[in-house]
């Protein structure tokens, strides 16, 4: 499974949460409980900003696009009211250009990164023990990246949290999220780290590394500011 296999399948995790969560707000609605309506309306406008982020991710031109369909659905909305007979030509041309555009933009193909590959062939050799570390930087301006090392356990670690702290590259809902997913503090809360059983396959350690680059932080390769090494 690559970048965007991972990407795609976290997107459409959320997607159906939000799906549910909708649900859920109708029923709550139609039940007069606008307490728990209000609970899963505030979660689903997070999902809903997370969604955006990893459409994004995903395709560039997501918000675009978007932008393009909402404008579409205004022209023929407007174009189909009483009244709008002079104007009916005007809108239809807007229609033709938007949705032209639309489809060239949708016709774009974003080629996929090597960067998976890279890395779980890297993986491959620090289970063989013929690399002893391996590093993911996520962000090499601010230092914050991922050490793997191979020992009794397989362990993930992300060090000086309080300097990524002062330099506000980890927050601490993200420092929850991590918690969430396993992590722990050491005894001087410096660091988190992660310990994985060595059997574990290298697929279900990219899982724990993709949720990581995709649902805590952003992840930024293409902007040069990542890479791995290993020794």
């Amino acid at each position: 499974m690559h970048d965007l296999d991972r990407l795609k399948t976290l997107i459409g995790l959320y997607q159906k949460e939000a799906k549910d969560l909708k649900k859920f707000i109708s029923t709550c609605l139609n039940d007069w409980d606008y307490m728990m309506a209000d609970c899963y309306a505030q979660r689903l406008g997070q999902v809903n900003r997370e969604l955006q982020i990893l459409q994004t991710i995903l395709d560039p031109n997501y918000g675009d696009k978007q932008i393009l369909i909402r404008q579409i659905a205004h022209y023929k909305k407007n174009r189909s009211l009483p009244g709008q007979k002079d104007l009916r030509e005007l809108y239809g041309r807007w229609i033709r250009d938007a949705e032209e555009k639309l489809e060239r933009m949708n016709n774009l193909t974003v080629p996929e990164s090597p960067f998976s590959k890279t890395l779980e062939e890297i993986l491959e050799k620090l289970t063989q023990k013929e690399v002893s570390k391996v590093i993911l930087m996520l962000n090499s301006k601010q230092d914050l990246g991922i050490i793997i090392t191979r020992g009794r356990k397989l362990m993930l670690r992300i060090p000086k949290i309080k300097t990524l702290r002062s330099k506000y590259a980890i927050w601490d809902y993200q420092i929850g999220l991590l918690q969430q997913m396993g992590f722990q503090w050491d005894s001087k809360e410096t660091l988190l780290y992660l310990e994985l059983d060595p059997s574990n396959s290298i697929k279900q350690v990219m899982e724990y590394l993709s949720r990581i680059v995709f649902k805590v932080f952003t992840f930024e390769e293409m902007k040069g500011k990542s890479y791995i090494s290993y020794c």
